[in-house]
């Protein structure tokens, strides 16, 4: 799990613990908001159900898959977030910027997503060696 993988650099098995380190640092963030101080369920307004759906569902969801799938998890995370300014934001309350607390969890998506990048990159570079 933790381990240097086969084609992995130094760099990069440091770029995949980086991101998954982040992962869970804003997976256990996620998880305060939801249930430490308790979340009721019944007041939350159908511009909020979608708000929620971007963050915190599909930034959870991406971040947990992320782990497995590199490249699919970090983009449905970075998807998620961009939601929340994009469509939750801009077309339902008619102001794109929503505060700076949701960027930082853009962070480990953009990681996951450099680490597949510059994975493939290294792994076909190693082939053309050959």
């Amino acid at each position: 799990m933790f381990e240097q993988r086969e084609h992995e650099t130094p760099l990069l098995h440091a770029l995949r613990l980086l991101a998954r380190g982040a992962s869970v640092v804003c997976i256990a963030i996620i998880l305060l908001f939801l249930f430490g101080e308790g979340f009721n369920f019944g007041s939350v307004t159908g511009k909020q159900w979608v708000g929620l759906l971007f963050f915190p569902v599909m930034v959870f969801v991406g971040l947990v898959l992320a782990w497995r799938e590199e490249a699919v998890g970090g983009i449905i995370s970075i998807i998620g977030i961009a939601g929340i300014y994009l469509v939750y934001g801009l077309l339902l309350n008619g102001s794109i910027w929503q505060g700076w607390a949701f960027l930082p969890f853009l962070v480990p998506g953009v990681l996951f997503v450099l680490y597949k990048a510059l994975s493939v990159t290294s792994i076909q570079q190693g082939r053309v060696s050959h």
